[in-house]
């Protein structure tokens, strides 16, 4: 977390917290700023929503693929869901054990398919039956038998934004019920290659809908009940992730609220519908890195023109894209805080028009040399940056108990 104390932003707990100036006293360019140990205090927050299931948490690595973050995930007894041969890699070399891993995503090459198996990772989860028997020959082959989750669509719509909506029926995630019967056979003909645990669900992002999300499972639980009537002994089910924060205030209330609520509802619907032996598998990724982020950079130029001021940054969308992709909006902190404000767009360095990270945006007067930092950068920030232009990717520095960690 971060917080003002004396004017000056801090970075860690009431307790124990650091000025995030301390942290890049010699600027050499943006740089990504992680704090451990509210990760830490989300991750055990997500444990004990789930207290009482037989139940693992698979951190989504694409959300933030940091190695010493990762490191840390596993050393707490995470899983981690991942989607891509290259994810997966960087999850063994993180410490993560073969069967804590996931493998997800609706592209997986032959190549992919042939590392996962190699490596008998946990399970993988199937998004089509082209999917399905490709993992089948690459299984065969090597004379293995495979664990595999069907991710389901259950068709329904959350109310968030249209690129980051996984579930609705539109789609190109997971299949539906019209997908069972060519699933069914063949799953029967290949007994000697996988072998069906569960079902997987994800219906999206920035999720704050409960209702939604109940919803979901229950149509997903249909689907698991027809299988187990066609005698498949499935003993998971996977609930995805997806909840959110709130990016415009730093009350954190909310989301942990809705977090405990969140496993309440899923407690009712697991103990109601499957036997308590079923393992519960989670997906969470922005709910537990989002906050922990900063994203510091430097102004180079302030720009009065007729209609507004602009403070250019040595920042922009090559290294946080969501502004530009999602229209998201971060809030932006000056390192030392003052009671004079001004109103600035604070905008970046690239050739293009919407290189903007924030606009209107009410900060003290600025000059070139000042600190900015973008909040609630932990996910979908560096995961996501490029080179765009040929900049240099931005640093990152991972601090725990007010140290850096290496």
């Amino acid at each position: 977390m971060y917080f003002y104390e004396d004017n000056e932003l801090h970075i860690g707990s009431k307790e124990r917290s650091h000025p995030v100036s301390s942290f890049v006293k010699s600027y050499e360019g943006p740089v990504y700023i992680y704090d451990l140990n509210d990760i830490h205090t989300r991750f055990n927050a997500y444990d004990r929503a789930f207290a009482g299931l037989h139940h693992t948490i698979h951190y989504a690595m694409k959300a933030n693929s940091n190695p010493i973050l990762l490191k840390k995930l596993a050393s707490w007894g995470a899983g981690v869901d991942t989607v891509s041969a290259g994810e997966i890699r960087k999850a063994l070399e993180a410490g993560f054990k073969p069967e804590k891993i996931i493998f997800s995503g609706v592209a997986k090459t032959r190549k992919e398919i042939e590392f996962a198996v190699e490596n008998k990772i946990k399970q993988i989860n199937i998004e089509s039956p082209a999917e399905l028997a490709r993992v089948i020959e690459v299984a065969r082959a090597k004379h293995q038998i495979t664990n595999v989750a069907f991710r389901l669509n259950p068709d329904v719509n959350p109310q968030t934004h249209p690129y980051i909506t996984t579930g609705f029926r539109e789609n190109k995630f997971g299949m539906d019920e019209s997908f069972l019967p060519e699933l069914i056979k063949q799953l029967k003909g290949a007994t000697d290659a996988v072998k069906l645990r569960g079902l997987t669900m994800h219906i999206g992002s920035l999720l704050f809908d409960l209702d939604v999300l109940v919803e979901a499972m229950e149509k997903t639980l249909a689907v698991h009940h027809l299988l187990t009537k066609e005698g498949f002994e499935l003993d998971r089910f996977d609930v995805g992730g997806g909840l959110g924060i709130r990016y415009e205030t730093q009350d954190a209330t909310e989301e942990l609220n809705m977090l405990a609520a969140y496993g309440e509802r899923l407690k009712q619907v697991v103990q109601k519908h499957l036997p308590a032996k079923t393992e519960i598998l989670a997906e969470p990724g922005r709910i537990l890195v989002a906050r922990s982020g900063l994203l510091i950079s430097e102004v180079q130029y302030i720009k009065r023109a007729p209609a507004k001021t602009f403070a250019i940054v040595d920042t922009g969308m090559h290294h946080l894209l969501r502004p530009a992709l999602y229209q998201a909006k971060h809030r932006v902190l000056p390192l030392k805080s003052a009671t004079n404000r001004h109103s600035y767009d604070v905008v970046g360095p690239i050739c293009e028009s919407s290189d903007v990270l924030a606009k209107n945006v009410e900060l003290p007067e600025l000059k070139a040399g000042d600190l900015l930092a973008m909040a609630d950068a932990g996910a979908y920030g560096f995961s996501m940056a490029s080179q765009y232009n040929s900049h240099d990717l931005p640093r990152e520095i991972v601090v725990e108990n007010g140290a850096v960690q290496s």
